[in-house]
């Protein structure tokens, strides 16, 4: 296997392309599956902060791999054996590959900074939990609905769901509902 061939194949164009394309999520994804993947502003607000705790501590570790990983490099080159003149090498492979995926890192976590600036209101932790209820209701109104909608007969999971939050109530007669919220009749048709 000659190596210099498998370099001369990609070429700074290639190489630059490949670095233009980092990013594991797109914006579109970011923004309708991750972020508005909830029914309140409240658990989006919570959703993003909790994407950029995220990406903030996988970059921060990341980082300090890479500046682990460079003074390995420096101290496998001092030694002058080849076997570990190649180590280093191989670590300045991995070091190649986290610079890429860094950019798409980075890249994320400004896009969710940019999501985190949109929100008009910055909630609490406890205005977070007082509308944990209207949360739940929305997203057990909505996750039903969409499975009467696709022919679904009424999931055991998302009726008991609704169950344990006090919406629905099981009893000798059959289902009731609790909540105004819900049309008791699309569900138990």
């Amino acid at each position: 296997m000659n190596l210099e061939k498998v370099d001369e194949k990609l070429t700074p164009e290639i190489l630059s392309a490949i670095a233009e394309i980092q990013q594991p999520r797109s914006q579109f994804q970011l923004e309708k599956f991750v972020v508005n993947q909830h029914d309140t502003d409240e658990m989006r607000y919570f959703q993003t902060l909790i994407e950029i705790q995220q990406i903030y501590y996988t970059i921060r570790s990341v980082s300090l791999d890479v500046k682990k990983a460079e003074i390995e490099v420096e101290r496998l080159r001092a030694t002058k054996d080849e076997v570990d003149e190649i180590d280093a090498q191989i670590k300045e492979l991995g070091l190649e590959q986290t610079h890429l995926i860094a950019i798409g890192a980075f890249r994320e976590l400004e896009l969710l900074i940019n999501i985190f600036n949109s929100f008009p209101k910055k909630f609490t932790r406890a205005e977070i939990e007082e509308a944990q209820p209207e949360y739940w209701l929305k997203r057990m109104h909505r996750q039903t609905t969409l499975e009467f909608a696709a022919g679904g007969k009424g999931g055991y999971g998302h009726l008991d769901s609704l169950r344990q939050m006090g919406v629905l109530k099981v009893t000798e007669n059959g289902i009731e509902s609790v909540a105004p919220l819900l049309k008791l009749a699309e569900i138990t048709d």
